[in-house]
């Protein structure tokens, strides 16, 4: 089965440390972020000046993934706050389910988490709050594209997440 998991949360919630996570205790599962695109094209995570041909590449990498394997999980790794951009993935084709997943945590906590990343990937808290303040629930419409709609909220909020990658220098 090829499986689309699209990942919703305000930067800094843990997006990518779930990712990690579920791709090491899952089988043929390929992480797409668009932080580490953002780095490939411009040696930072943040640097927003080549999006266009960022998300080019990050909706092509999604695609490539269904298309190379008949079963495969693919993660997308964006912030997706907001029901149009969510919308974006009812055009990606080639998956049997889709599956959307928001990670859920209180401001306070997104804060802390943010300032203990990596230092490369800290977002500004303006921008932090911001995203929280503004983060959709999905509406009908977004609801209607995805199979699956799932929440977590603090499985990871612990001292294992100091081992994850994410905090890694």
């Amino acid at each position: 089965m090829k499986t689309l998991i699209v990942l919703s949360a305000v930067a800094g919630a843990g997006k990518s440390t779930w990712a990690e996570q579920y791709r090491k205790t899952h089988h043929h599962v390929h992480v797409v972020s668009s932080d580490e695109i953002r780095k490939e094209l411009t040696g930072k995570y943040s640097d927003l000046t080549h999006d266009e041909e960022m998300w080019r590449i990050y909706f092509n990498r999604i695609k490539e993934f269904a298309s190379k394997d008949q079963d495969v999980t693919v993660i997308a790794d964006s912030t997706n706050i907001l029901n149009k951009y969510r919308l974006l993935y009812k055009d990606v084709i080639g998956f049997d389910k889709k599956v959307l997943v928001i990670i859920r945590k209180d401001l306070p906590v997104i804060l802390r988490q943010n300032k203990e990343r990596n230092p490369a990937k800290i977002i500004p808290e303006d921008a932090v709050k911001w995203m929280y303040e503004n983060f959709e629930e999905p509406s009908e419409e977004v609801l209607s594209i995805f199979d699956e709609y799932d929440q977590v909220q603090s499985w990871f909020d612990s001292s294992k997440v100091k081992d994850s990658f994410h905090y890694k220098d």
